[in-house]
Protein backbone atom coordinates (compact mmCIF):
# COMPACT_ATOMS: atom_id res chain seq x y z
CA UNK A 1 0.00 0.00 0.00
CA UNK A 2 1.33 3.19 -1.38
CA UNK A 3 1.01 6.57 1.75
CA UNK A 4 -0.62 9.28 -0.25
CA UNK A 5 0.52 11.33 3.01
CA UNK A 6 3.58 13.85 1.98
CA UNK A 7 6.12 13.12 5.07
CA UNK A 8 8.22 15.65 4.40
CA UNK A 9 7.07 18.19 6.75
CA UNK A 10 6.46 15.08 9.44
CA UNK A 11 10.21 14.70 8.88
CA UNK A 12 11.78 18.07 9.22
CA UNK A 13 10.13 18.14 12.84
CA UNK A 14 12.95 17.36 15.81
CA UNK A 15 13.04 13.95 17.65
CA UNK A 16 11.19 14.81 20.40
CA UNK A 17 8.38 16.83 18.56
CA UNK A 18 7.80 13.33 15.61
CA UNK A 19 7.53 11.63 19.27
CA UNK A 20 5.08 13.38 20.57
CA UNK A 21 3.07 13.27 17.33
CA UNK A 22 3.27 9.33 17.45
CA UNK A 23 2.18 9.21 20.96
CA UNK A 24 -0.49 11.68 19.77
CA UNK A 25 -1.35 9.45 17.20
CA UNK A 26 -1.23 6.53 19.56
CA UNK A 27 -3.88 8.13 22.08
CA UNK A 28 -5.96 8.81 19.50
CA UNK A 29 -6.36 5.04 18.45
CA UNK A 30 -6.75 3.96 21.82
CA UNK A 31 -9.32 6.48 22.67
CA UNK A 32 -11.13 5.49 19.48
CA UNK A 33 -14.28 4.27 21.07
CA UNK A 34 -15.45 1.71 17.44
CA UNK A 35 -15.24 -1.64 18.56
CA UNK A 36 -14.62 -3.86 15.94
CA UNK A 37 -17.58 -6.64 15.37
CA UNK A 38 -16.91 -9.92 15.95
CA UNK A 39 -18.56 -13.00 13.53
CA UNK A 40 -21.37 -15.28 15.29
CA UNK A 41 -18.63 -18.13 14.27
CA UNK A 42 -15.94 -16.14 16.20
CA UNK A 43 -18.49 -14.73 19.37
CA UNK A 44 -19.51 -19.19 19.32
CA UNK A 45 -15.65 -20.31 19.35
CA UNK A 46 -14.57 -17.82 21.96
CA UNK A 47 -17.68 -19.00 24.18
CA UNK A 48 -16.28 -22.49 23.12
CA UNK A 49 -12.83 -21.90 24.40
CA UNK A 50 -14.08 -19.86 27.68
CA UNK A 51 -16.74 -22.67 28.45
CA UNK A 52 -13.39 -25.51 28.10
CA UNK A 53 -11.11 -23.39 30.34
CA UNK A 54 -14.28 -23.28 33.11
CA UNK A 55 -14.71 -26.90 32.98
CA UNK A 56 -10.88 -27.62 33.48
CA UNK A 57 -9.12 -24.74 35.01
CA UNK A 58 -5.68 -26.99 35.99
CA UNK A 59 -5.46 -27.56 32.22
CA UNK A 60 -4.66 -24.44 31.49
CA UNK A 61 -1.41 -23.28 30.38
CA UNK A 62 0.22 -20.05 31.84
CA UNK A 63 1.94 -17.54 28.93
CA UNK A 64 4.82 -17.68 30.68
CA UNK A 65 4.90 -21.31 30.15
CA UNK A 66 4.17 -21.21 26.38
CA UNK A 67 6.76 -18.34 25.78
CA UNK A 68 9.24 -20.48 27.56
CA UNK A 69 8.98 -23.33 25.51
CA UNK A 70 8.98 -21.71 22.19
CA UNK A 71 11.92 -19.73 23.03
CA UNK A 72 13.41 -23.18 23.80
CA UNK A 73 13.02 -24.16 20.98
CA UNK A 74 13.88 -21.43 18.63
CA UNK A 75 17.05 -22.02 20.50
CA UNK A 76 18.09 -25.69 18.80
Amino acid sequence: MTSTIDLAPIMCLSVPERIELVQTILDSIANDTAKPELSDELKAELDRRLAKMEANPNGVVSWDVVEAAALARRRV
